[in-house]
């Protein structure tokens, strides 16, 4: 095996494969969420049938569409090594050792080297070109349970964005810093690989709000993003989102969708997307990443082959573009507590001028119309916000549920759009801006006024609440929408 070619293996078995992306699902996580395989008889999946199926890959004896991913196997062992650091409860099962001792020679014998690093660091690795051995450096550490500096991420990031590493190291790296949560330094590094802060570039615009929501898009409920943007635009406060078409394994609706099905174009620059920002008759932009670093969308599957969400998933959301003369803006959602706190982090070393980070619905910012039981000590509700303000270089933190009844929201329950679809959710998006009343004219209405008042551009939420309505049942918000469609295809 030592002339094994696992570059050309990667293509020839494209995978994955389910029952390892089940046990990935299993072992790939934290030090106290890690499920060990095979602690009981009848658990699926057991451990010695994911090893056969493995070597099976290996030796060609599954068909490309089952075999296991050189990326599904580089996190499965990455897991495996760094579980030896991980509490006595998390750590491997008998099974798990019983199975790597009934196969240790075949492993030894049929894996090739890259894979047998990550099993066995000890045993060292040449990296095939300068841009691999950056992450191989990276993993020395990683799957030592250590952290990395901010430099060494950023590197370490860049490298994996390139054509030029296996992707077996790839879903190693991102797998193993997952399992060892990033520190701040970390998440300050994957956020610059993809768009670094001396690319963002001043635009014309008085105050610019920056909206980060997950690029995987909504299955359950309305998105109103977009669709606050043309709001706020008619208030004049510009906006600017950023996501993808489609970002697998969710697959959901997202702005650059609902943009599709309203008829605009979703393929625009960022000098593109600055001009209708600074278009009066517009006033808000999109971008999208496929734009704005084309090699992390060109990585989208590789979060399929990995199972867990990578680290970027997080940070990317608080991604900075551009800068407005006076005062900057961000908006994040996130649903992993404990993110908040770094994203919070990021947004004030970027210089804004106020940031909040909300609880929402399908890990977004969007509020539901409905509190449900509110936040503890321990626990974050549905519509828990926190943020700050920037008040004299002095940051003034704030933390409050935001629950729809006390503003004249009456809802039992959040509702959910009959049809979840990107062509149906910009239907009833228009007809909200149209003046339609319902539950998505009041999502709109109630995301609109709440991060109004929460950045502190609005000082009362009434206030905010009416003058939301106020363009919203002008029709002049739909006339900004319908600019944006209309100009994206001028620029």
């Amino acid at each position: 095996m030592a002339d094994f070619n696992f570059l050309s293996y990667t293509p020839a078995y494209p995978g994955p494969n389910d029952d390892v992306l089940e046990a990935q699902a299993r072992v790939c996580t934290g030090p106290h969420q890690t499920r060990p395989l095979g602690v009981n008889p009848s658990d699926f999946p057991q451990p010695a049938p994911i090893l056969e199926i493995v070597l099976k890959s290996i030796t060609g004896d599954l068909p490309a569409s089952d075999a296991a991913s050189a990326a599904q196997m580089g996190a499965f062992f990455a897991a495996m090594t760094l579980r030896a650091y991980f509490p006595e409860a998390t750590q491997w099962s008998p099974a798990e050792a019983a199975a790597f001792r009934k196969y240790h020679s075949a492993l030894t014998e049929q894996l090739p080297p890259e894979i047998q690093y990550l099993m066995n660091p000890e045993q060292g690795y040449v990296p095939t070109n300068a841009t691999e051995a950056v992450v191989v450096k990276a993993l020395e550490k990683i799957l030592r349970a250590k952290h990395l500096s901010y430099t060494e991420t950023r590197e370490m990031c860049e490298a994996i964005l390139s054509d030029e590493v296996n992707p077996a190291f790839k879903g190693a790296a991102l797998i193993g810093q997952r399992m060892n949560r990033e520190t701040y330094q970390e998440v300050r590094g994957y956020l610059d690989a993809f768009f670094g802060p001396e690319a963002v570039q001043p635009i014309d615009v008085a105050g610019l709000t920056h909206f980060g929501q997950p690029y995987d898009g909504a299955t359950r409920y309305f998105r109103p993003t977009l669709f606050v943007a043309a709001v706020r635009a008619a208030l004049g406060e510009a906006s600017l989102l950023h996501s993808v078409d489609a970002m697998p394994p969710k697959n959901g609706v997202t702005e650059e969708t609902l943009l599709k099905a309203l008829g605009a174009n979703t393929h625009l620059s960022l000098p593109q997307t600055a001009s209708l920002i600074t278009d009066p008759s517009v006033g808000f932009g999109y971008i999208s990443q496929r734009e704005y670093c084309r090699a992390a969308y060109d990585l989208r599957e590789l979060r399929v082959h990995i199972k867990k969400r990578p680290p970027w998933a997080a940070t990317e959301k608080a991604q900075q573009f551009f800068s407005a003369r006076e005062s900057n803006y961000m908006v994040l959602g996130y649903y992993h507590i404990g993110y908040e706190k770094p994203l919070l982090q990021l947004a004030w070393e970027r210089g804004c001028d106020a940031a909040v980070a909300i609880k929402g619905e399908e890990g977004t910012s969007h509020y539901a119309l409905r509190l449900g039981k509110p936040s503890t000590s321990d626990r974050m509700a549905v519509n828990y916000s926190q943020g700050f303000r920037r008040v004299d270089d002095v940051r003034e933190d704030f933390a409050m549920d935001i629950d729809p009844a006390v503003y004249g929201f009456a809802y039992a329950r959040s509702p959910r759009p009959e049809v979840v679809s990107a062509e149906a959710f910009a239907e009833l998006g228009v007809a909200a801006l149209s003046g339609e009343k319902g539950h998505i004219y009041d999502r709109i209405l109630l995301n609109t006024a709440m991060v109004d008042y929460l950045l502190g551009i609005c000082p009362e939420p009434a206030e905010a609440l009416a003058r939301t309505r106020s363009v919203m049942d002008s029709g002049r918000a739909l006339e900004h929408l319908r600019a944006y469609v209309r100009e994206s295809h001028r620029v």
